[in-house]
């Protein structure tokens, strides 16, 4: 395979214009773009003309105005490019085929990482060039008639931190204990065809987030991952902040304030204390509302700071099925909680308290106007620990000056924010 980029586009202002259509999923007029891209409406019109013949905007009926002739709806082809987004993940890897909407296309789980990277590779190359075939077969095309081959621009790559993506090259990741200084970036250019782009899975999610939604440019977006541990990312103007060495958002040692032991890094309380899932897991079978032989959950969950303790034997975390092992611990934790059970009561209240002093913290560093929550381990945990973190945030935080949600973007969001890097890097006229 090879990657089609998108520099053919020709000047910013045609990625400006494209980015105006697309966060309007819903459509909007030609007039409407000429406003938030600041750009002539010759410009604009010349523009739009281009996109049309590319296939990448349509016109879409027409929008009566207060006066006037009715105007035009412009509307995104989400499905004339396509992008591949792989997260790597100590409990499994997870490969999307997403549109230019953020819609998936395709989606496969292979298992986990092993202490062979130069393999792993392979496998997720393979897989790829699988999943692409297969939609050609079943007839798959864009509305020219292109095939999904021809539509893939290239591969994003979501890992747990750290990283240097600026190298392309995965540094040292928590429960990864094989994947130290893989130059994932070229070996994964190098086994596919394609072009790829790596980031931390909280920047992806966050990513995922802000690619398609009809937000403000001047928007900043707070975003928490809810994995292993607990991470964070920043965006505004639509752009992820990375900080100097992308290590931007790692707040496992953030001290809440709560009382709390000492940690090994010196300070008392540390967020991840709390929120790590192994702690919390290991809380649980502790107090009998889990099964006593039941594994930590906190090796397997991928993402955020990676404060647990990682698996010496580099075995931890395997099995593509703990991960769901670990779901379905938490939901059973959640489930005792609703039922009354005082000691869960106490794990999960705990929980959504650290949590809700360190966003407290966070909103106050950043202001952002939104706060998302999302991750692989968020849906099982919001029923209960969501009301304790509003409750805290709202102390000094009132919701007319920041919104507090739940992603809806499902589990598997740093997979898909993967996909949404690669569109970003090619797209956004932010990235150039």
């Amino acid at each position: 395979m090879r990657g089609k980029t998108m520099l053919d586009l020709g000047a910013r202002n045609e990625l400006i214009v494209l980015a105006a259509i697309r966060h309007a999923p819903e459509g909007t007029s030609q007039s409407e773009v000429v406003d938030r891209s600041g750009l002539s409406r010759q410009a604009v019109s010349l523009i739009t003309r281009r996109l049309r013949e590319r296939g990448m905007i349509t016109t879409d009926g027409t929008l009566a105005g207060s006066r006037g002739k009715p105007r035009t709806v412009l509307r995104l082809v989400p499905t004339s490019l396509l992008a591949a987004g792989v997260h790597l993940d100590p409990a499994g890897i997870t490969l999307v085929l997403a549109d230019l909407l953020a819609e998936v296309i395709a989606e496969r789980r292979l298992e986990a990482p092993t202490d062979d990277p130069a393999g792993d590779i392979t496998r997720i190359a393979e897989a790829l060039a699988s999943i692409v075939e297969e939609l050609a077969d079943a007839g798959w095309r864009t509305p020219d008639g292109r095939g999904p081959e021809e539509a893939l621009l290239g591969i994003g790559v979501a890992s747990p931190g750290g990283i240097d993506v600026r190298r392309g090259v995965v540094v040292n990741p928590p429960w990864l204990p094989g994947w130290r200084g893989v130059e994932l970036v070229e070996q994964l250019a190098e086994a596919s065809g394609l072009p790829v782009v790596l980031d931390k899975d909280t920047n992806a999610a966050l990513t995922a987030h802000t690619w398609s939604a009809a937000q403000s440019s001047e928007e900043t977006v707070l975003y928490i991952y809810v994995g292993a541990g607990v991470g964070s990312a920043v965006s505004s103007g639509h752009r992820v902040q990375h900080g100097s060495g992308a290590l931007a958002g790692e707040i496992g040692h953030l001290p809440t304030g709560l009382d709390g032991e000492v940690c090994g890094c010196g300070r008392r309380a540390c967020l991840s204390q709390f929120t790590d899932v192994s702690i919390l897991l290991t809380g649980g079978r502790r107090a009998g509302i889990l099964p006593a032989d039941g594994e930590a959950g906190g090796k397997d969950g991928g993402g955020a700071d990676g404060t647990a303790d990682a698996d010496p034997g580099g075995k931890a975390g395997r099995d593509a099925g703990r991960e769901q092992d670990t779901r379905s611990q938490l939901q059973d934790l959640v489930a005792a909680a609703d039922g009354g059970s005082e000691p869960a009561r106490a794990l999960t209240l705990a929980y959504g308290a650290a949590l809700g002093e360190a966003l407290r913290t966070l909103i106050g560093v950043h202001d952002p106007h939104r706060v998302v929550l999302g991750g692989p381990y968020w849906t099982a945990l919001a029923p209960q620990v969501m009301p304790v973190i509003e409750a805290r945030v709202r102390r000094d935080a009132p919701p007319e000056r920041v919104q507090l949600m739940s992603s809806t973007l499902g589990d598997e969001v740093a997979a898909l924010g993967a996909a949404t890097l690669f569109l970003q890097r090619e797209l956004s006229p932010a990235a150039r």
